[in-house]
């Protein structure tokens, strides 16, 4: 199953409910993550940062980061690429090539995203909005990313950045896209699928720690 999770709604920067948009998820039999920065009662809830300085974005993660089921940093910015992929609440770096002409991740980030265990975002609604030679110069920012990430073994994770129940894609076709611009299948799967799993996964038990490194547990 395809766990989707930057997908905007009506809350944030999207169009479409949260309801519609969860009910066309459920038709293409995805998992949403609704990334409005609001705590769902009936959907995974995401919270995307946009920081100005590195001082900002440490101060908005002590205040937000356990409140979600993610974290989303929007990445772009050289500064917040670097900062986003220092810190370990992050889960996810958003589109770190937004408004760039090369693809946000240099060794330095790559390296620090490994290290810290935070996901590069490939979005795919970036690659099928973009026409001629944009599209090109996109397909060469991803290409770059997922050739960083088999060198230096950080995380992608893709997400359809949908802002409308039309930008929504099924397992099926989000694999064949990613499959048509380099990735194996295997790679596909793991960025769709098993990635998004982990970060949920992980962000489950950091919300259990008391303290860093100290956990409430259950009898």
């Amino acid at each position: 199953m395809f766990i989707d999770l930057r997908v905007h709604s009506l809350n944030s920067k999207g169009v479409d409910s949260p309801a519609r948009l969860l009910e066309e998820a459920a038709s293409l039999g995805i998992r949403l993550g609704l990334c409005d920065g609001i705590a769902y009662d009936n959907a995974l809830s995401g919270v995307e940062i946009k920081a100005e300085s590195k001082r900002a974005l440490i101060k908005a993660l002590r205040t937000s980061w356990r409140n979600f089921d993610y974290v989303v940093v929007h990445g772009g910015e050289a500064k917040i690429n670097r900062a986003a992929t220092q810190d370990t609440r992050v889960d996810i770096l958003a589109h770190p090539y937004l408004g760039r002409r090369d693809a946000g991740v240099d060794v330095v980030v790559a390296r620090q995203a490994a290290q810290s265990g935070v996901a590069i975002e490939v979005d795919l609604q970036s690659i099928i909005s973009a026409k001629g030679v944009a599209r090109v110069r996109q397909l060469q920012k991803v290409h770059r990313i997922l050739l960083l990430s088999r060198k230096y073994g950080f995380n992608i994770v893709v997400t359809s950045g949908a802002k409308s129940r039309y930008e929504l894609r099924g397992m099926k076709e989000a694999e064949a896209i990613l499959t048509s611009i380099g990735f194996t299948a295997k790679e596909a799967k793991r960025a769709l699928e098993e990635v998004p799993r982990e970060i949920l996964e992980k962000k489950k038990l950091a919300k259990q720690e008391i303290a860093r490194g100290v956990r409430l547990v259950e009898d």
